[in-house]
């Protein structure tokens, strides 16, 4: 039996006054699995990222990465996401809260790629390490949150994760408000 082709498809997730029903429905059952939020900022920025301290950050776009293996899996964890925290939990629930989420590049499978996908991210042209320790404060990696002046590119992206894991599915998915 070959390998499951790694698969491309976007959703549009509606974001405004029926956003919970779509969010509900676009998201649900979707497992554990690993992502990433790519975020835009529109200007210069000084943030507090709870204890992490005080960060001045630039005007362009990130990419966070993430996993969610808890009871929630990633409807819950993307959820959370789709809108910013009003009490910030996590790191990026800080960011979240002055930066607009443009897309989500996931994975339902069992395995952790957070760790693997955190290095594709560093070491794509374009990127550097927006913050260190930010999201990264319970394993070894430099960071988990990275800067592109430049939209992060998917295609390099998904042939870095397809060489890893030939056989999980990658999903990106475009946030639109108000569509």
């Amino acid at each position: 039996m070959l390998p499951e082709k790694l698969i491309f498809w976007r959703c549009i997730l509606n974001i405004g006054s029926n956003q919970n029903a779509m969010n509900q429905e676009s998201l649900a059952g979707l497992g554990r699995g690993t992502y990433v939020l790519i975020l835009h900022l529109n200007d210069d920025r000084q943030i507090q990222v709870g204890k992490l301290g005080l960060f001045a950050i630039a005007a362009g776009f990130y990419a966070y990465v993430g996993s969610a293996f808890g009871t929630g899996g990633l409807s819950g964890r993307l959820k959370h996401h789709l809108t910013p925290a009003a009490h910030p939990h996590w790191h990026v629930d800080y960011l979240r809260q002055v930066a607009t989420l443009e897309s989500i590049w996931y994975s339902a499978a069992a395995a952790r790629h957070e760790h693997e996908w955190a290095a594709f991210l560093a070491a794509m042209p374009g990127m550097v390490v927006a913050v260190p320790r930010f999201g990264a404060s319970d394993c070894s990696c430099s960071s988990h949150l990275f800067y592109s002046r430049e939209v992060p590119a998917w295609a390099e992206f998904q042939m870095r994760a397809q060489r890893l894991t030939p056989g999980d599915t990658l999903a990106r998915c475009r946030i639109a408000e108000n569509e």
